[in-house]
């Protein structure tokens, strides 16, 4: 996951996150510690923030709970981590949510922005039905942020977390997702009978839900994180849609929320190789789709070229 605010951005973490991590933990450690239980010394070491972080990418991956950092969008300086735990499906689809912030950057907004992030993100991709948060009653601020992100007020826990070895109340604080209230609004993607099955992977009908945001995309190539353009038709392949992946992250989408999908070639593809990229790329839920050879495209080293049109509710 990758969302970008106004100011800050916030991610899923990675081992390469783990110097930024170790040094944010021991910079505010005493800061930390006062809300937080007691945590071992090796804790705040290299090795203590990398098996958390890997700790935290195989429970991700298995949905029991999620981990995300919170940068500066001018900096990249990684300043805050926002988390997702306790997660439970079935009947109740709930979590809860918890973070932290360097004390040296409270007060300016980041916080609200990164939980409001995370919130879109829980209720839009996750699926959450809701998400609790507890905060100490005399912890102004963090109910200020939650409250500000949209969470209610519902009660106090008495004694129900301990604390540097104390039992502490905690004000409980929800927000549900306003969206299951709703009728449900995904997109549909359907073959009617009266035509013969597509010949290829789409679907041939993609209907959108009564009040969707539509989003266009430019169309996008093979290039890297770089900006670099392979020479192999395949790569660029696979980098085009890479990019499409990252840019509908951006935005709290998935290959779920696209509604169409044009690409355009100036090379021969390689459908085995297509095949396989795309299948991954939309997970069984192919959308309508329209592939053409072109002469050529904007640039002779561009050999690929994939548009994509999407909506959310």
């Amino acid at each position: 996951m990758f969302m970008q605010g106004k100011q800050i951005y916030v991610k899923s973490v990675e081992e390469s996150d783990v110097d930024a991590l170790l040094k944010l933990e021991k910079d505010n450690r005493d800061f930390f510690q006062r809300f937080t239980g007691l945590r071992e010394e090796s804790f705040y070491t290299h090795q203590g923030q990398l098996e958390r972080i890997r700790k935290a990418m195989e429970a991700s991956k298995a949905d029991q709970g999620y981990v995300y950092v919170i940068g500066l969008r001018d900096t990249g300086v990684i300043i805050g981590e926002i988390m997702l735990t306790e997660v439970v499906r079935g009947d109740l689809q709930s979590c809860w949510i918890g973070y932290f912030l360097d004390q040296d950057h409270n007060g300016k907004g980041y916080m609200t922005e990164a939980v409001q992030l995370v919130v879109r993100f829980a209720f839009q991709e996750l699926k959450f039905h809701r998400i609790d948060a507890g905060v100490m009653p005399h912890n102004l601020a963090s109910i200020q942020v939650l409250l500000k992100a949209g969470f209610h007020k519902e009660g106090i826990a008495r004694k129900n977390v301990k604390i540097n070895g104390t039992w502490e109340d905690h004000q409980t604080l929800a927000i549900l997702n306003e969206a299951d209230e709703q009728q449900p609004s995904s997109i549909q993607r359907y073959n009617p009978p009266v035509i013969a099955p597509p010949i290829g992977p789409y679907t041939h009908i993609t209907k959108v839900p009564r009040g969707s945001e539509l989003l266009v995309f430019s169309g996008q190539v093979g290039t890297d994180s770089e900006g670099n353009l392979p020479d192999d038709m395949k790569q660029q392949v696979e980098n085009t849609l890479g990019n499409i992946e990252r840019l509908l992250a951006a935005e709290a989408m998935s290959a779920d929320h696209i509604v169409k999908i044009n690409i355009w070639a100036a090379q021969e593809v390689d459908w085995d190789h297509f095949h396989q990229v795309w299948e991954k790329f939309h997970g069984g839920k192919a959308p309508a789709m329209t592939m053409a050879y072109v002469p050529a495209l904007a640039m002779p080293s561009i050999q690929v070229e994939i548009e994509v049109w999407a909506a959310k509710g």
